[in-house]
């Protein structure tokens, strides 16, 4: 007999929601809840009030990027709607990491698929994607790990639909079973597909409730339970918007923390910053001052350069390096890590360090500096 990987006390919890999420609920939100109010309720934090980096901050492009723009929210006092144009594919991630959770937010198309009505339409693909790295990967705009919450607008297909995907990373470390009781895709990630369509016309508002516990991930569409997977990997990480395709919009999104499983293997825990940090997505190849305090440059190299070239200042050896570099100071020491392997250990910093970044020194693809939140 297997042994099961959590307690029994936390079985039956997992359990006792699941059921209740997999419920049939009224297709129409009461007291602006949805579903209904049997939910637990707990403290909701939201995550489209205010500025966008409030809550969110660059990964793969930049959240200042022309292509996202935010308005009030009329139907929200404080809310706003996030808006991501048509442009070329990126990411902007959460400042905070998350574990088990209830996610609730609304989307919605601005243009029509080019399979409805015979015409050419537009291409909409977005999405969100879950318990990723802050990193992307040396090449392309997708973190190496996560989980994918389909948003697009394309029609259907063998392996995709419009309504409510739910899928690996396809290409990513990531693992995850899917749902047995819905359509299953292997030919783009782990995908499991809605059998039963319940999304809305374009340009009308989607309801979703995203709830992800110890590996089960639940994608809820307009009350209705769309797809799942079961044993899924990485467990702990971000979350980001996907800017992909035509037009879409965002909002009421808000988070429900639920209890983190103090026995969670590091296995399921995405690469994650050392604390809260937002990330300047850098696209000037010129020189740049580094900031005072701690923080972490990263920069892919393609082909080589000189270390001590690439960062001046910070007292680094006079080695050639190449590939994914990163330079971390933190609590008055810096070290240096080549792909991952670490090349300089934790060095104290020579007194009175100014740190200047070379980025004409050679050609780079992703370049991002990470700093700490100020709260």
């Amino acid at each position: 007999m297997s042994t099961l990987p959590f307690s029994s006390a936390r079985l039956l919890a997992a359990v006792s929601v699941l059921v209740w999420l997999g419920r049939s609920v009224a297709a129409e939100p009461v007291d602006g809840k949805f579903p209904p109010p049997q939910a637990p309720e707990g403290t909701w934090e939201t995550l489209l009030t205010g500025p966008l980096e409030a809550h969110w901050t660059s990964m793969s492009m930049s959240v200042q990027s022309p292509l996202l723009s935010v308005v009030p929210d009329v139907g929200q006092p404080g809310g706003t709607v996030l808006r991501i144009g048509r442009g070329p594919t990126g990411l902007i991630r959460s400042l905070k990491a998350y574990e088990n959770y209830i996610l609730e937010y609304e989307w919605r198309h601005l243009t029509e698929a080019p399979s409805a009505g015979g015409g050419p339409g537009t291409s909409g693909n977005s999405g969100l994607i879950i318990a990723h790295s802050a990193y992307p990967k040396p090449g392309g705009p997708y973190p190496n790990e996560g989980h994918e919450i389909q948003v697009c607008n394309l029609g259907n297909g063998s392996w995709y639909t419009s309504h409510g995907d739910t899928f690996t990373m396809p290409g990513s470390t990531s693992v995850g079973i899917p749902d047995p009781r819905f359509g299953i895709s292997h030919d783009c990630g782990h995908r499991s597909m809605p059998i039963k369509f319940n999304g809305s016309a374009t340009g009308e508002w989607n309801r979703i409730r995203i709830t992800s516990v110890d590996g089960v991930i639940q994608n809820e569409v307009n009350g209705q339970l769309a797809s799942s997977l079961y044993r899924a990997s990485p467990r702990k990480g971000y979350i980001s918007f996907e800017s992909e395709g035509a037009p879409v919009e965002f909002r009421r999104m808000r988070l429900q923390a639920l209890a983190p499983d103090p026995d969670l293997a590091a296995k399921h825990i995405a690469a994650l910053l050392p604390e809260e940090m937002s990330t300047d997505y850098v696209t000037a190849r010129e020189v740049q001052d580094l900031p005072q305090g701690n923080f972490l440059a990263m920069a892919d190299v393609n082909g080589s350069v000189s270390l001590a070239a690439l960062v001046e200042g910070l007292g680094l050896p006079d080695r050639a390096v190449t590939g994914r570099v990163q330079v971390s100071v933190r609590g008055g020491q810096v070290s240096a890590s080549e792909g991952g392997k670490e090349i300089v250990a934790a060095q104290a910093l020579p007194s009175g360090a100014k740190g200047r970044w070379h980025l004409e020194k050679g050609s780079f693809g992703h370049v991002l500096l990470f700093k700490p939140v100020k709260r």
